[in-house]
């Protein structure tokens, strides 16, 4: 990617965001390490591939129950990553066992088995379509998600039989560091799963020699990748920005949908890509919205653990800001909204009590207008705007006016209502009457649409895409023995007779 700057020395100063202090130096990898993995990846793969896939399945459970059972690993993800430790373990954790639970079992197996099609014209013949591994899969993860975004994206990949390179992000290695000394002493193949902790020249490098990659982050970036994966030719999937709307009409059960837009726009301190990031009230029942989400935020419970144990966080809601410039980013959209008429319901500014630690209180914005920056630029942090609109029409219009679509949320007292205007989102995927909740449900595909990437996360096409497909064209057991006399037919020399029939048959099938 060469719109990446040279990379700084030393190493990886890992800062726990909660506390402001130091818990790590982490050796930072060049592009010499990064293609030095990929090599030793590309050599374990074969033995890895040529494995069955329930074997591969029944390892990849195993592995999960090691991660289910580490007793660090959630204490891990609280200090470098500054969230309530019921986040780390009961979205991130939970999430990877569920995910793995699903690619592993039968639906996920069979998505990647050899599919026999019958052609209709050529009845002697059947298809076969197998599906290959690519190789070394390369996946580049965010700082918002350590370990959902990061080695619970490798599930997939693996499962197909690929091997993976992973690059955290340079802000939170410290996960899956963790997750791959746990991979190596629970005795999972070699080399197969390893993490490479560096800053963007590594990721630029694994782009530069992986045979695919999968990259969640921001929008800009995502396009380098993108340029650079299609200079190489190889895929590329993207999960990308968002500003993903919730559109209240005015007959849906108001106090669900003010909880939900409170847990939705503040879980992980707002820091979640599919996070609600923009409010849409039907102006008759705005004024009781507003103040019903307000008593939400009211109730949040704000803070930092205490020497780095997650036992300490239980009783906190909302976390520390993980990546500083996203404190910059949330003052600057607050500025803006106030100097265009919007105002501040509640929270508004950095907490300095809590200092050195990195928090924002939960911001609510009413009387949000379309052209503020809050409602048109991802905040990717807790500031939640909340916009009146005269009906469905013009809540749909504004939310399908940006050049992203990740998720989004329709609530109504009429479910069959809900859905049509669900239908007409630009989104990847849209929760009626909920949200979030799309994140967990890894039966079904999750991906962006317009900007907000490539490619899928969950389902069986999740799966798929990690692999090369090829279709091999072969005889029936018995119709096949008609197909020496089909052949002679069709091929040359070209026949009148056979020109005439298939004329006749063209008119008559077609």
């Amino acid at each position: 990617m060469s719109a990446v700057a040279p990379a700084p020395p030393g190493p990886l100063r890992i800062v726990n965001p909660a506390t402001g202090a130091t818990i790590a130096d982490v050796p930072a990898a060049d592009a010499g390490a990064v293609a030095e993995a990929v090599a030793r990846a590309r050599a374990a793969q074969p033995l890895w591939a040529a494995l069955p896939i329930r074997e591969r399945a029944r390892r990849l459970r195993q592995f999960a129950r090691v991660l289910r059972d580490d007793a660090t690993l959630v204490e891990t993800l609280v200090a470098e990553n500054g969230k309530p430790a019921y986040e780390a373990e009961l979205i991130e954790i939970f999430y990877t066992l569920e995910l793995t639970r699903f690619y592993t079992g039968w639906r996920g197996r069979r998505a990647l088995a050899d599919e026999v099609r019958h052609p209709l014209i050529f009845a002697t013949k059947r298809a076969r379509v197998v599906h290959h591994p690519l190789g070394v899969v390369g996946v580049i993860g965010p700082w918002n998600f350590p370990i959902l975004n990061n080695f619970a994206d490798c599930v997939a990949p693996l499962l197909a039989g690929n091997a993976t390179v992973l690059k955290p992000s340079e802000a939170t290695p410290l996960s899956s560091l963790r997750v791959a000394t746990l991979w190596r002493e629970a005795g999972m193949p070699a080399d197969l799963f390893q993490v490479v902790a560096g800053r963007g020249d590594a990721g630029a490098a694994l782009v530069a020699c992986a045979d695919m990659i999968f990259f969640t982050g921001s929008v800009g970036v995502g396009r380098e990748v993108a340029r650079a994966a299609a200079a190489r030719g190889i895929p590329v999937v993207l999960e990308l920005g968002g500003k993903s709307p919730m559109i209240v009409l005015a007959d849906a059960d108001l106090p669900r949908a003010a909880r939900a837009a409170v847990w939705s726009g503040f879980a992980g301190g707002g820091q979640v890509c599919i996070r609600t990031e923009r409010v849409l009230v039907e102006e008759s029942v705005a004024d009781r919205f507003v103040a019903l989400a307000a008593e939400e935020v009211a109730r949040l419970r704000q803070g930092r653990p205490t020497d780095g144990a997650p036992r300490a966080t239980t009783d906190v809601d909302i976390g520390a800001i993980t990546f500083p410039a996203q404190m910059d980013r949330a003052k600057r959209q607050i500025a803006d909204a106030l100097a265009r008429g919007a105002r501040v319901v509640a929270g508004g500014a950095a907490r300095e009590d809590l200092a050195p630690g990195r928090f924002f209180a939960p911001t609510l914005i009413a009387d949000a207008t379309a052209e503020m920056a809050v409602m048109r630029e991802e905040t990717f942090g807790p500031v939640l705007p909340i916009m009146r609109v005269r009906d469905a029409e013009e809540a749909v219009r504004i939310a399908n006016d940006t050049p992203t679509g990740l998720s989004g949320s329709v609530w109504s007292g009429d479910a069959r209502r809900a859905r049509q205007i669900a239908r007409r989102l630009q989104a990847g995927s849209v929760c009626v009457n909920d949200a979030l909740v799309n994140y967990f449900c890894v039966e079904a595909p999750l991906g962006g649409v317009k900007g907000s990437g490539i490619g899928f996360r969950h389902g069986p096409e999740a799966l798929r895409q990690f692999c090369r497909v090829e279709t091999i064209i072969e005889d029936r057991p018995l119709l096949g023995k008609l197909s020496p006399f089909v052949s002679r037919q069709l091929g040359f020399p070209y026949r009148s007779r056979t020109r005439r029939f298939l004329r006749r048959f063209m008119r008559w099938f077609y």
